[in-house]
């Protein structure tokens, strides 16, 4: 008999609902991957196309939880997509992945992405057993190098010349939290 696949975990937090992505999420979402400016330090160009983001959307939804998950960053009482967070290049059995995120430059400098990303990463420590977080982020990227010192995470190094992006090579600063870190968690959040 075939193994059930595991339910997409439901992440909550104070204002936020992390879950599976949905078909409706496209909208959204392609409010996000439309827009230059947040797309700038992203690891694709901006979409041009509303086909683009139909699918990357179903990429999120068909994800292989040992490998990489998306997760909807969702407003807790409108249930309207906000963004993402995700794990990938996972290497469960090695117990590490890297994580990414994205939201939608009208609720950006709210706490959004703190609030999601703090809930991730509970979740990958604690029910997922991970030891290393790695956070992938390009040097000119202010908000997020921020996000990231704020959340624990420590510089370990430039990595040049790391992700290319159409045909342009871009440098990433490596970042990585262990689980053997002290946390520094903003917020507070439970998996549901």
């Amino acid at each position: 008999m075939a193994k059930q696949p595991l339910s997409h975990p439901i992440l909550m937090t104070p204002r936020l609902r992390l879950r599976q992505f949905r078909e409706d999420d496209v909208e959204a979402m392609h409010g996000c991957f439309t827009n230059v400016e947040s797309m700038r330090y992203w690891n694709t160009p901006p979409h041009t196309k509303r086909i683009e983001t139909e699918r990357a959307v179903r990429r999120f939804i068909d994800c292989t939880p040992s490998y990489y998950r998306f997760w909807a960053v969702a407003d807790k009482t409108t249930d309207r997509c906000l963004g993402l967070v995700n794990y990938h290049d996972g290497h469960i059995r090695n117990k590490r992945v890297a994580i990414g995120y994205i939201v939608d430059p009208a609720h950006c400098r709210q706490g959004v992405a703190t609030e999601a990303v703090s809930a991730m990463i509970r979740f990958c420590f604690q029910d997922l057993g991970l030891h290393r977080l790695q956070a992938f982020i390009h040097p000119d990227n202010a908000p997020s190098l921020k996000l990231i010192e704020k959340l624990g995470f420590r510089r370990e190094g430039l990595l040049r010349e790391n992700l290319r992006v159409s045909e342009e090579w871009r440098d990433d600063l490596l970042y990585a939290r262990l689980s053997t870190d002290r946390p520094a968690e903003a917020g507070s959040e439970g998996r549901r």
